[in-house]
């Protein structure tokens, strides 16, 4: 989910500290390197899947909602808890408002409709009646820069790339927090539908193994992932209501028709 090009060697690097543990515990399909290629919705959908980040919305009312969780991140950046996280409500800074109310009617950048953090949480925070003319970016980051370039005039930004940010795109020194959406769901790590339950049970055994190695202190540091809590499908029903309501608010909006 947060494939920065600045974060890809830490990644990697996790992946390197992640494949020998799923070796070991029979996952003899690990691949030495991971996928960047394809879509995420054709990632998410192959039933050869097995191991993933995905979105809270495509979970539970898009491409990935076959899928079956493994665990949910916990991110140590502000508007992160224990399996959950919050967006930034994001303007440029000297001419953001007061109070989150204030965005009403202005035009808001987001990464897509499918997006609990870009959409669901900007739909929830002010209301779909007053959310004004939208931009679709297609990423947060290129949000950010949408609203510091005045091509937009505020966005939600899901915490974790928020804090990813505020050190790798200079255009977020250019924007100012109003507030926060309401707590959600983190994006689950996913495995295929087709993995059984014991499978999935020894993918968050050697997924919490080394994210608790002391050798992967730094790479985590980097990632900002302390930790995982084993969150089961229910556990998503927060974000259900949030897609049926960002669901509702994209309905017949000419601007979002298509994205």
């Amino acid at each position: 989910m947060y494939g920065w090009p600045e974060l890809r060697d830490a990644t990697d690097a996790l992946w390197a500290a992640l494949r020998p543990r799923l070796l070991a515990a029979g996952f003899e399909g690990a691949p030495e390197a991971l996928e960047r290629d394809r879509p995420s919705a054709e990632v998410w959908a192959d039933p050869g899947l097995l191991l993933s980040q995905t979105c809270g919305m495509p979970h539970v009312a898009g491409v990935s909602r076959a899928a079956r969780i493994v665990a949910a991140p916990v991110y140590e950046v502000e508007g992160c808890g224990a399996g959950r996280y919050s967006s930034a409500l994001v303007a440029r800074a000297g001419e953001a408002p007061a109070a989150v109310e204030g965005l009403a009617g202005r035009r808001l950048a987001l990464n897509g409709p499918d997006s609990l953090s870009g959409w669901a949480a900007a739909v929830s925070a002010l209301g779909a009646e007053a959310i004004g003319p939208t931009l679709v970016t297609g990423a947060h980051r290129e949000s950010i820069v949408a609203v510091a370039e005045g091509r937009a005039d505020w966005a939600a930004i899901d915490a974790v790339a928020w804090a990813h940010a505020l050190r790798f795109e200079p255009a977020a020194g250019a924007l100012a927090v109003v507030g926060w959406s309401e707590s959600a769901p983190a994006p689950p790590f996913i495995t295929s539908a087709l993995t059984e339950s014991g499978g999935r049970a020894r993918l968050r055994a050697a997924l919490v193994e080394t994210l608790a190695d002391p050798e992967t202190a730094p790479i985590r540091a980097e990632l900002r992932l302390a930790r995982l809590v084993a969150f089961a499908d229910t556990d998503y029903d927060a974000a259900r209501r949030l897609a049926r309501l960002a669901g509702a608010a994209a309905a017949g909006r000419a601007d979002l028709a298509g994205a």
